[in-house]
Parts: structure tokens; C-alpha cells; sequence
């Protein structure tokens, strides 16, 4: 969840604002109620060859794994169906930093519980990981064996434990399993928010903390938790870690520990990627003018590697790396070990207010650009402002705006197309409206997105009241604005998709692609807006699934070049 949210209108004057028209029929760029126990057959399926062995229930429960980001603005499932997968943030920021699958605390994911996830149609997770939690060590704060400025040492810090290691992959295994039977899919998120507990954050672990000697000042149980960003000794470890400038070799022991997590997931198809850092900073970016485009160029280096670090968005190439990072950075490092799995690599946390993004092409395939978007007048434990619902809407669009154009400059000899687009963070908020208008314009964009977030608890950097299990007092229209009809997979190019939760009218508009033969999959949330029952009508094409279902299939004529679906409350008729 971004910090920056208290920086209010400061950030909005960073760049131009432009609406754009919601709900437009092209775009800038051209879940699972009651999922069949069946699904589980998917886990034990091949790679190789799985497009073909997948059957017909489980072509018309939704995307059928793998999920992949071959290149172009769009996910493609094992048919090459175009996925638009809709989903919510799953992470425990305490010890022990994991979501598990037995035992009685509030980080424990139960049947039910993943049950009541797809019930509302989501078809993703993105489940968080902690770099504390996987490699703990024993090391303190400031070791001089590790925080010692000097040549980065090729042997690393020596924290690793192999048994502490196995036993939390072994219960996020379980946890990936779990989610797997309600056909959910997960996207494996590193995810850290202020490095550490010693500035209230997480994520970090201790020994990878190095302050130059200053104490902490931490502010916890406030409004605004990113005030933490700003503080001296964040800004000491901040460096160190991006700069790679002592002799623990921080981001060397990064990089492998991702090598690890990649190499033990690297058959699992319910995983459709690795996010492999969750909004990068440093309080460069805030503490001096015009810093956020050298932060950037850090961050291209730590993605890409020293040796080939690629170019900025204005198309620079890049050749200041710090001198001792490592030569092939976390990206590499991961698709090293990972054949199949897409990297979802985000640009610094500001970009999401909205600020300009200068992270550019990266020549690497399976990549996909995650961007997070949040109104900067959001408090996060705190009332809105009196102007939130003016200010927040042209904020909010700005940045899929430049995300938009950001991803089509990432275009790469690899993926000459691009990498497909995600919204992995949005909302943090009880206010149904705003989430509404975020919904609608993804769907306008087209582009899959994942709510922040699903678990109720006392996050230490998060919005304590926004998350949606167990249920409280805004769940009800908070899942009335999330769980919306929308198409699951694609048999085609979607040009428009839209969904009035007003009225429940929903419109699909997509090419014919003939080289895929499975059909179109759309999610309904027959208990949330048609309670009455739904009434289906297709130019182009056939309805095949029974009245009233919860998934929408639609096959293609043979001879539609173009196929239109719209579904309105109530039965055909009536």
C-alpha cells in the first residue's frame, strides 16, 4: 500500500491532469462462485502440452493455467484466450509474515474463506511474501560484518537457513493449493512497506537494515503510517540497499533469495508470476528536487542487472549503475531459474499518486508492468479531505493514463509489443464510490486489477478498516462496487467491456482470434445483482451455459469476425 498519500496535493501538481472519457468503446490500448472441484486437476497437469488436455468443464470455469504474459497489453491463458482476471490482496504483515492454512490466528486462509473470495468472482490473488519471514538470520541492525561500507563480499551476508526457508515455502505451497481448489490463481508478491519494524514498517530483515549507527524514530498508530518514510536512519538504509555499497551484499542476498522462491515454484501452474518488489523508495525522492528520475535509474539497475540495465522512458540508455551492483539483477536472476512464470516488476511508489514514472525498456520476455494506483488526498487510517471526491477521479485516471503510455514504451526487443499491464494495488478505502469509478476504469482500459485488500487486521501500513474479511460495516457496498460481471477469458481481442452496478447492464465487445477454439468465459455475480435472473444476448455468437449461471459461456460463430455480448437484470422476456 503506498505511503505517499499524506503528501496530498503537493503530488498532484507534479503532473498534468487529463480526463478522459469513462466507459469509452475502444480503449488506449487495443471467479469463481461454486468453481468445480475438478479444477484441482490443473496442479498435477504438465507444462507441455496442457492447452490441449484441459477438458470442457474446465475451459468453461475461466482461464485455464497456465496464465502467461507472452507480450502485447494482455494475459493469455493455455488457449490463448485473452484473461482479464479480476482479485484482492492477500498478505499478514506481522510474524509470522505469511497467510497460512492451519492453526487459529487471523492469518490463517480457511476453506470457507477461499470459498467466500471466489464467490464474488475473483479469479487472483496476490499473495504476499516477506523477506523477514523466508530469511530471518541472526544478525542485528547495523552488524559491521554485514553494514560495513566496502565491496559488496560475493559470499553474501550468511543468514540463510535452508530449514526456516523450506518450512515457510512448504505452507505458502499449502496456502497456493488451497486457493488453487476454488480456482484461484496467485501472484507471488515480496512485499516490504517502510523496510522494517524499527521504522513500523516490515518486510526487511534486521541484519539487512544499515543506519550508519542513527536510531530509528518511528510514528506508529497514526493516521498518515508514511511520515516513517522520511526518517534519517530510513533514508542511511534506504541507500545502502539501493547502491549495493557494503560488504553484506544486500541485493546480492535478495536476488538469490528470489532464485530460491522461483526455482520451488517454478512448476506450480496456479502461479502466474512473481512480483519481485512492492514499491520501491528511497527518501531521495522526497527530501530534494528532481530526485525521483535518478531513484528510478537505481531501481532499472536492481531490476535489469549492472550488464544490461536497458533504457528509460524517454529512451536513454542507461550506463550509471552503481558500480557494485550485481551484473544480472532480480529479473534475470528469476527467469534464470523460471522459464514460464511472468515477472510483475513495478516503478517507484510515487508514480501511483499520480508522479511521472522514468523505469523504461527492459530486454527481458514475461514481463508485466504493475503499477498501483491510489488518490494522493487518501489518509490511510484517517477522514478523507472535504474535496476528495472532486480531487481524486482526474488523479486517479491520470495514472492508468501513464501507465498506458509507460507500458507501451516498455517495448523491447523481446516483447516488441510491450508487456501486459496490472493494477495490482488500488482502494484501501471504505468509500464505495471511489472504488466504483476505479472498477469502471479499468474496465475502460481494459485491464485486469487486484483490490488492496482482502484481510481484516491490524496492518502496521495499511488502512485497518478497508479489508473485506470477516465483514464489517462497509463490506456489503464495498463487494457491490468489486464484484462486477466482467469476462474471465477471451476468446478474441476485447475493443470495450462495461458494467453499470446501477443497473447491472453489462456489454462485451471483442475480434474473433480463430486460432483459439475454446470458448468465452464472463463471470456473473447472480447473487449480488440479479437476483431475478439475467438475460443474455449475443450478435456473433451463442450463449451455451444454462440460464441464471454464474459463468457466462459464449461460443463464437464460424463465421463472426466480431461478437457482441450484453446481459441486463432480469429474464429474457420478463
Amino acid at each position: 500500500m503506498s505511503p505517499h498519500k499524506q503528501l496530498g496535493p503537493k503530488v498532484l501538481s507534479s503532473a498534468p491532469v487529463v480526463r478522459r472519457r469513462r466507459g469509452a468503446s475502444i480503449p488506449r490500448l487495443a471467479q469463481a462462485a461454486g468453481a468445480s472441484m475438478a479444477l484441482v486437476a490443473i496442479l498435477v497437469w504438465s507444462w507441455s502440452g496442457s492447452a490441449g488436455a484441459a477438458s470442457g468443464s474446465l475451459v468453461t470455469a475461466g482461464p485455464v493455467a497456465p496464465v502467461s504474459a507472452p507480450g502485447g497489453s494482455f494475459l493469455r491463458d493455455a488457449h490463448g484466450r485473452v484473461v482479464l482476471m479480476h482479485g484482492v490482496d492477500l498478505m499478514y504483515k506481522l510474524p509470522p509474515y505469511e497467510i497460512v492454512t492451519s492453526g487459529t490466528g487471523v492469518n490463517v486462509l480457511t476453506n470457507a474463506e477461499a470459498a467466500s473470495i471466489a464467490s464474488d468472482g475473483f479469479d487472483v490473488v496476490r499473495l504476499g511474501i516477506f523477506w523477514k519471514g523466508l530469511e530471518p538470520g541472526t544478525a542485528a541492525m547495523n552488524d559491521p560484518a554485514i553494514c560495513t561500507p566496502g565491496k559488496p563480499k560475493v559470499a553474501g551476508p550468511g543468514q540463510f537457513d535452508a530449514k526456516i526457508f523450506d518450512a515457510y515455502m512448504t505452507k505458502l505451497e499449502q496456502t497456493i493449493s488451497l486457493l488453487a481448489r476454488h480456482g484461484i490463481y496467485s501472484l507471488v508478491d515480496m512485499h516490504q512497506d517502510s523496510m522494517n519494524e524499527v521504522f513500523a514498517g516490515e518486510g526487511f530483515p534486521n541484519w539487512a537494515v544499515c543506519t550508519d549507527g542513527i536510531t530509528p524514530v518511528a510514528y506508529r498508530n497514526v493516521a498518515a503510517w508514511g511520515v516513517n518514510q522520511i526518517d534519517a536512519g530510513m533514508a542511511q538504509a534506504q541507500g545502502h540497499f539501493w547502491a549495493n555499497d557494503v560488504v553484506g551484499n544486500l541485493q546480492g542476498a535478495y536476488d538469490q533469495i528470489w532464485a530460491k522462491i522461483a526455482s520451488r515454484l517454478a512448476n506450480n501452474p496456479w502461479v502466474i508470476g512473481y512480483d519481485p518488489f512492492n514499491e520501491p523508495f528511497s527518501p531521495s525522492i522526497l527530501l530534494h528536487t528532481d530526485q525521483n528520475a535518478a531513484f528510478d535509474a537505481q531501481v532499472q539497475c536492481f531490476y535489469a542487472g549492472r550488464a544490461h540495465p536497458g533504457q528509460t522512458q524517454s529512451g536513454q540508455r542507461i550506463t550509471d549503475c552503481p558500480p557494485d551492483d550485481p551484473e544480472d539483477g532480480v529479473i534475470p536472476t528469476i527467469e534464470h531459474v523460471d522459464h514460464r512464470h511472468a515477472v510483475f516488476f513495478e516503478p517507484d511508489t510515487t508514480t501511483s499518486g499520480p508522479v511521472p514514472n522514468h523505469i523504461g525498456a527492459m530486454d527481458f520476455p514475461r514481463l508485466v508492468y504493475n503499477f498501483h494506483d491510489y488518490c494522493p488526498l487518501h489518509v490511510p487510517n484517517g477522514p478523507e479531505a472535504p474535496d476528495y471526491s472532486q480531487v481524486c477521479p482526474p488523479a486517479e485516471e491520470q495514472v492508468f493514463a501513464d501507465s498506458a503510455r509507460d507500458r507501451a514504451n516498455d517495448a523491447s526487443a523481446a516483447q516488441p509489443d510491450g508487456p501486459a499491464w496490472f493494477l495490482t494495488e488500488f482502494g484501501a478505502t471504505t468509500d464505495a464510490a471511489d472504488l466504483g469509478r476505479m472498477v469502471a476504469d479499468a474496465d475502460a482500459d481494459l485491464v485486469g486489477w487486484m483490490y488492496w485488500q482482502w484481510l481484516y487486521y491490524e496492518d502496521p501500513t495499511g488502512s485497518h478498516d478497508s479489508g473485506l474479511w470477516p465483514a464489517g460495516p462497509a463490506t456489503s457496498a464495498q463487494l457491490y462496487a468489486l464484484s462486477e460481471t466482467y469476462a474471465q477469458a477471451i476468446a478474441g481481442t476485447p475493443t470495450a467491456m462495461t458494467f453499470d452496478p446501477s443497473t447491472a447492464v453489462f456489454h462485451l465487445s471483442y475480434r474473433v482470434d480463430r486460432a483459439v477454439t475454446a470458448p468465452t468465459v464472463i463471470f456473473v455475480p447472480v447473487s449480488r445483482h440479479y437476483p431475478d435472473s439475467y438475460c443474455t444476448k449475443v450478435t456473433g455468437g451463442r450463449a451455451t451455459s444454462s440460464a441464471g449461471a454464474t459463468r457466462l459461456v459464449v461460443t463464437n460463430d464460424p463465421s463472426a469476425s466480431t461478437v457482441d455480448v450484453t446481459v441486463t437484470p432480469g429474464a429474457c422476456g420478463s
